[in-house]
């Protein structure tokens, strides 16, 4: 499954101007994020089903299904929770 292009993240830009806020997070490519220049969240397109994987710390990670509000809302909480311990849980 391939990393989502610039034309599917358009219907992520709320989420991604929130994400763009937190601090320690650097947006290195659209929609791809790293954490202490670790790699630790990208989002895919499946089908035109939305995902957001967000990186553990035991490797890995969770994937969030964001093509609604509600899961928007789970992994901007995790990623902001996880950014601010400064690792990735």
């Amino acid at each position: 499954m391939a990393h989502a292009d610039d034309e599917v993240l358009k219907r992520l830009l709320p989420l991604l101007r929130q994400l763009r806020s937190i601090p320690g997070l650097k947006e290195m490519k659209p929609g791809i994020f790293y954490l202490k220049g670790s790699a630790f969240l990208h989002f895919h397109d499946d089908a035109g089903a939305l995902f957001g994987d967000l990186k553990r710390s035991r490797g890995g990670f969770d994937r969030y299904a964001v093509d609604t509000p509600v899961g928007q809302r789970k992994l901007l909480d995790d990623a902001k929770r996880r950014a601010d311990r400064g690792d990735e849980e």
